[in-house]
């Protein structure tokens, strides 16, 4: 019987003991498997942060490349500018070894280092591709041979800004060193290592330095290396702009101390609970059994919780020493987590110099306050303030002048209406203020806007200066300029913009017309872009007589043949193809066609007959290119058919307000002009600002009286006492007098008694087409 019972007991006992551990051995692989799927998080995380940086440095690449490749620097790949100027990119960014611009042979002379000799790059397939192809390339590690370092470099092509064609490709260079320093700065945990390897799968960089282990063939697994760690491996591919791998990255994170701690502790568990379930098997399973998985649903809660990367709150003590630690050490790990990231947000979303909310932090606020105010009927304004000439504080002062000036004016800003929820730098010299005035109106709104100006304008103590600086400033309304964060604050850029045009240091409102003016300036200068090659223009000329009625010249006036909107008169283009710089190549065309015209109308009228045509102050200014040449220069190149080679019949008009306001190279222009012979007519006389001393300075051979003085005749005695005094002074410096928009007889007959030497208006002619020209008279 006692044997019988001692049997049932020992196999009750034996029932009782095996469950509890087996669920010992359960727990204990189940922490373990946590602890090893926790490391793998880990290590795929580290990895997927290199590639990420990987990815982001391509990007960052391309786009520092597309923003560097327009610039007026690079058009040359072969000048000095362009080799200064990469010099200087070159020391921009760490990661940057080097920068150079091949030319579209693929020979590189501007380069960031230093070149003994140019240096033949053109079998560089990624070069050859970024010629060819016109696109962002790379080309996976090499040696380069600029630096002799291994190195992933990328390229951009060059375009010409006028005919678009590719003249060189902008490159850039990035050292494997970089990566070294990367794997360095991850900061990964004690026996943990890392590797880059390239395409073929070549260790390239590692870290640590010179470390025992080899990349596993396994990934996603504990493995044991060589130098006796177990580790966990994760890989991590990039690709470059094809299919093909460029960089992998493979870290391996150390599981020994992890399993060792858990190993560890098990142990400890299995010791006093098997000594607990000999002495009081019976009396005491229940506390036992709450002493084991208490503890370990309480720590597998904790993974779980760190797994979901929620806050972890301080638990409850479990009793068992080695729990609480663990349970410390996740609730410390996911303060860090929590406070790292608190930290990677207030960055995100703090502007690096003023210390202000950033143009990220700003569109949110704004979004945040759309949504309420749409919900609470509630008025809001966004209002965009730019700095004028602040390029001047940086360029005389130096940038960390220009930065103490964006300190103080923030500090200053801030603060500046109990209205005013935000204040952001979204970057550069703009700063963009976030105004609820749901009790403010409008005109309130734009006074509260003027004591900003004011603000701005209180002198500013520098270290060695005092500054003094403006600002424009445009204001949009919600919801009368836009209901969503685009619309506004693009409302708000251009009014501040149209601020600029009225004479900067002032504020403006948002209106639609601005907006519909800048669409169709948008549009009119995109469609500038294929007008000469659609030979949309044409040139029509209007005849100029002399006081017996004789034609001795002609005006020759461009014309615009808009597919859609038909003709369009000079003054609906002319202003924006200046803006767009179009202008040069328009004028090129405008004077190439007119040369050839007047050798037609030369067979008609003589050589003597003379053409004048309009010429713009970029035209003057601007220098010979591989595709374009100084108007200048065209302008007093003979023309082959004429009968006097240095004569090509040709007079440049140019207007009044030009010849006040010349830089060096318009002074050159006109100088040269008057050294080869060619005549200078000026345009719109009287309703400027010239002096005599100007006039007589570049021998001016017209004056064109402007037609307003002209049309006003007979009818205002002091416009006739004008255009009197006019001819008279012109007379007496020996210049040559033609008035602008003669229609009667008897304007005619009165500046033929002053003595004015040409007439043109619509009483002879309005502007014609060559072959009406031919027939003319």
């Amino acid at each position: 019987m006692l044997k019988t019972l001692k049997a049932r007991l020992f196999v009750l006992s034996i029932l009782v003991i095996a469950p509890c551990y087996l669920f010992i051995y359960l727990s204990f692989d189940y922490s373990r498997n946590i602890v090893i799927n926790d490391v793998l998080a880990t290590a795929q995380r580290v990895s997927y942060q290199a590639a990420t940086a990987q990815q982001d440095q391509i990007t960052m690449v391309e786009n520092f490349l597309r923003e560097m490749v327009v610039l007026p620097a690079l058009q040359n790949p072969q000048s000095s500018q362009c080799r200064d100027f990469v010099r200087q990119v070159t020391q921009l960014d760490e990661r940057y070894i080097n920068v150079g611009v091949p030319n579209a042979f693929g020979i590189l002379t501007c380069n960031g280092v230093a070149l003994a000799k140019p240096i033949d790059v053109s079998d560089r397939l990624y070069i050859k591709n970024a010629l060819t192809l016109n696109k962002f390339t790379s080309s996976g590690i090499q040696q380069d041979r600029a630096t002799d370092k291994l190195t992933i470099n990328f390229a951009y092509p060059v375009h010409d800004q006028k005919t678009l064609r590719v003249i060189g490709a902008g490159v850039v260079v990035v050292s494997l060193e970089w990566w070294q320093t990367l794997l360095s700065r991850l900061q990964l945990p004690e026996g943990s290592v890392a590797y880059v390897l390239d395409g073929s799968g070549q260790v390239v960089a590692q870290f640590p330095r010179g470390n025992l282990s080899q990349v596993p063939r396994d990934f996603n697994e504990t493995v044991y290396s060589k130098d006796g760690i177990r580790r966990v491996y994760s890989r991590h591919k990039v690709y470059d702009l094809g299919s093909d791998v460029q960089l992998s990255f493979v870290t391996g994170i150390s599981v020994d101390n992890s399993l060792k701690l858990v190993e560890g502790k098990h142990r400890y568990i299995f010791i006093a609970f098997t000594l607990t379930v000999i002495l009081i098997l019976l009396l005491f399973r229940l506390f036992v059994l709450n002493t084991i998985l208490r503890p370990l649903n309480k720590l597998a809660d904790l993974t779980s919780q760190l797994g979901r990367k929620e806050l972890i709150l301080a638990p409850d003590s479990t009793g068992v020493k080695e729990m609480d630690f663990l349970q410390d050490r996740f609730v410390e790990m996911s303060d860090r987590k929590s406070k790292a990231e608190s930290q990677i947000i207030k960055q995100t979303l703090t502007d690096g110099l003023t210390g202000i909310a950033n143009r990220t932090a700003f569109s949110q606020a704004l979004s945040e306050h759309l949504h309420y105010a749409d919900n609470k009927v509630n008025r809001l304004a966004v209002i965009l303030v730019d700095l004028d000439d602040f390029k001047e504080i940086n360029d005389t002062l130096g940038h960390e002048a220009g930065d103490e000036v964006l300190r103080t004016l923030a500090n200053r800003l801030h603060g500046s209406s109990e209205y005013c929820r935000l204040i952001s730098r979204p970057g550069g010299d703009e700063f963009m203020l976030l105004v609820d005035h749901n009790e403010l109106t409008e005109a309130e709104v734009a006074e509260l806007c003027n004591s900003i100006l004011k603000l701005i304008k209180r002198p500013i103590c520098l270290p060695h200066n005092e500054v003094v600086v403006s600002a424009s400033i445009g204001i949009a309304h919600y919801p009368e300029d836009g209901h969503d964060v685009e619309s506004l604050m693009s409302a708000a850029d251009q009014a501040m913009y149209y601020a600029k045009e009225c004479g900067r240091d002032t504020v403006r409102r948002f209106n639609w017309e601005l907006r519909r003016s800048l669409m169709t300036k948008i549009e009119i200068i995109k469609d500038l872009r294929k007008a000469i090659e659609n030979e949309e223009f044409f040139l029509l000329y209007q005849p100029i007589v002399n006081t017996a009625g004789q034609v001795v010249k002609f005006e020759a006036l461009i014309r615009w043949q808009h597919p859609t909107k038909g003709i369009i008169p000079p003054d609906g283009f002319i202003p924006f193809a200046e803006q767009s710089r179009q202008i040069i190549e328009i004028g090129e065309w405008v004077i190439r066609t007119t040369q050839k015209d007047w050798e037609v109308l030369q067979q008609k009228y003589g050589e003597q007959i003379q053409v004048s045509v309009n010429v713009s102050p970029l035209q003057l200014s601007y220098l010979k290119t591989d595709t374009l040449v100084n108007s200048a220069g065209l302008l007093t190149a003979p023309v082959a058919s004429s009968k006097r080679p240095d004569h090509n019949g040709l007079v440049i008009e140019i207007t009044e307000n030009l010849l006040m306001d010349l830089d060096e190279n318009t002074q050159k222009a006109l100088l040269q002009f008057r050294e080869q012979g060619v005549q200078v007519a000026l345009d719109d006389f009287g309703t400027g600002y010239s002096s005599l001393a100007y006039i007589m300075n570049y021998d001016i051979d017209y004056l064109k009286i402007d037609k307003s003085f002209v049309q006003k005749l007979g009818e205002d005695l002091s416009a006739g006492s004008l255009c009197e005094a006019i001819i008279s002074m012109s007379h007496t410096l020996g210049i040559a007098v033609i008035a602008e928009g003669v229609e009667t007889e008897a304007q005619a007959t009165q500046l033929k008694q002053f003595g004015c030497d040409f007439l043109q208006g619509y009483l002879f002619s309005r502007p014609i087409p060559l072959e009406d020209a031919l027939k003319f008279q």
